[in-house]
This record gives C-alpha cells, structure tokens and sequence, in this order.
C-alpha cells in the first residue's frame, strides 16, 4: 500500500455486505456477491373494484402524449416478486436493475470496489470504490479518500456519487453532506468522461481539505475537563427528564467517553481531533447503528449518507471554533 505522508512534529430479505479487504476489486464483482444484480420488472399498479362486479381497475393517464398509459408502475425484483418502489408513469426503466451502476463504476474506476451495501429487499445500494492514496496525517493516523455510489429503486435516493473519507484506527467512516454528482436514475453514457473528473477533482480536493482541518486539530489539545464540557453541551442531562430519557443520555455519556479513552489511549496524546473522531465514531458505531441491542452496519451507513449525523456536526462546529488567548 503507497501512503502519502506528512510529518507534524508532535483520526433473501436480510441485508447483505461483502466483506471489505485490502483486495480492491471490479464493481461488477463485488455487487454479484452482494446479490445486487438481480433483474426487475415494472407491472401496472391497480385496484380491485366490487361495483357492479369484481374487476381489476387500473387507472390510466387522461389526455397529453402519454394517455391511456398506467398511472402508477412497481418495481419488483424478478427472482423472488419482492416490491422494491411504487412510481409513476414516468419514472425510467432501467434494464439490468442496478447493473447500470456497477458498468459505469468499472468504466470510470476499474478494479478500485472494496464493498456494496444492499438494504433490504434490494430498495437501495451503496458501492464503495478508493480513491488515491491514503493520506497519513502524522502518528499513524492515516485517512483514506473514497467514494459512494447511491441508487435506489424506492425513490429515496437518486443516482449520485458521494465523497468519503475512512480513517483506519476504528473505521469511522465521514460522509460528504452534498453528492458530488447525482443525475437522474438513468445515466447518459456520453458524460462518463466528464463525471470522472468532476468526481476525482472534487472527492481528492475535499481528502486534502478535511486532511488539513485535522492536521490544525491535532495541533490543539484538549483535555479531560474540555471533553466533559463537549459531551454535557451534546448530549445534556436536564433535571426534569424523563427516567427513560436520562437513561439514554447516560448509555450516550458512557459511550462518547468510551470513545475518547479509546482514542486518546492509541495515539498518546489528547487534541481536538481525537475529541472529534470520538464523537463521530460513538455516533456511527453506536448510536446509529444499533437496534434493540443488534448492531447493523448498514443503518449506520444509511444515516452517514442521508447527512443524518447531527451530533458529529455539532461537534466539529464547536471544535473549530476561532480559539481566543
């Protein structure tokens, strides 16, 4: 593995994930052994109407270039007649159901897909390929820039590709809050040129930017007393909660502090980017990916990228705050 380096002087309905490695492969690999390149097929959607007798109504399109068109279509997985989406008549139809994703990842970046994530029945996907190399910020903290493809068949996401940034100790994992490209569901072949390098321009420029940020943080202790402050501010203990309520903000205290040990124990030191990363990693690993007790990664994933991180944003707002003498 090439690791750029700084030196600092002193970060069937079940869910199936493959499993990431250091063995980067095709898209089209790692999205069959995620069981994401099943076919569709889109049926009319009606009604079964008792009046005068029973009957299937479907309800059509009245008048302009598309009457008499089904009003409404399903998106449903051809190997096990699972209900994916509900859309109009206009939404697109897409052969290969999400094949076409997996074609353009390894006509852009071949051979770079470490992982695909399907949720649920198959309603939504996410493939992550790496880009560049991992970028070492000093100690041996290292960061890696990838990138998230995202579609859906659900309507809950569009076609889009998000930057990502994993740092190796503990693999938190922080999601861009705007695509850097997202298009309609189906994609136009003739722009792969220019999406590659918007996407490469775009997802490298925001790896050396959250690179520098923590290069400043790591700069700027911080200690015990300072941390406290930060999880009383982020998650406070107010004396008119309910019992249920105070519970959870104590399994919530527990964890950013469990974080913290954990961060400040590996790299010996105490600074504003290890107070960072711990409150992003509590919120990752535990907050949003845990269900009645059950850990599921790809909850947590979901949440990163629908932005759905709102106390890792709080966090990094008042971490960087101007600091005064």
């Amino acid at each position: 593995m090439t690791v750029e380096t700084f030196d600092t002087h002193t970060g069937h309905h079940m869910v199936t994930r493959t499993t990431e490695d250091t063995v980067l492969r095709s898209a089209m690999e790692v999205m069959d052994g995620a069981d994401a390149l099943f076919d569709v097929f889109y049926p009319s959607s009606g009604y079964v109407s008792t009046n005068p007798w029973p009957r299937l109504e479907v309800p059509r399109v009245e008048g302009g270039v598309h009457e008499g068109t089904p009003r409404h279509k399903y998106v449903v997985r051809s190997d096990t007649e699972q209900i994916l989406g509900l859309h109009s008549h206009s939404y697109p139809e897409t052969a290969g159901g999400y094949r076409f994703i997996a074609e353009i990842a390894d006509t852009l970046f071949p051979e770079r897909t470490a992982a695909c994530t399907l949720f649920g029945a198959g309603e939504k996907v996410a493939l992550i390929q790496h880009l560049g190399f991992p970028i070492d910020l000093g100690d041996g903290d290292v960061i890696r820039p990838e990138i998230i493809w995202t579609t859906s068949f659900n309507g809950q996401w569009a076609t889009a590709v998000h930057d990502a940034t994993t740092r190796f100790f503990c693999q938190n994992q922080l999601v861009g809050m705007q695509p850097l490209f997202k298009v309609k569901h189906t994609i136009n072949h003739d722009i792969l040129v220019e999406m590659r390098a918007e996407i490469l321009e775009k997802a490298i420029g925001r790896a050396e930017t959250l690179a520098t940020m923590a290069r400043v943080m790591k700069n700027q202790e911080y200690a015990n007393s300072e941390f406290l402050e930060l999880v009383n501010e982020l998650v406070p203990k107010e004396e008119d909660m309910s019992t249920r309520a105070y519970r959870s903000a104590c399994d919530k205290h527990d964890a950013l502090w469990t974080r913290w040990f954990d961060e400040t124990a590996e790299f010996g030191q105490s600074n504003r980017w290890l107070a960072y990363n711990a409150v992003q990693g509590a919120e990752q690993h535990v907050f949003n990916s845990t269900v009645k007790g059950r850990v599921h990664r790809d909850r947590a994933l979901a949440k990163a990228i629908d932005g759905k991180v709102p106390l890792a944003n709080r966090a990094l707002t008042i971490l960087t705050r101007p600091q005064h003498a």
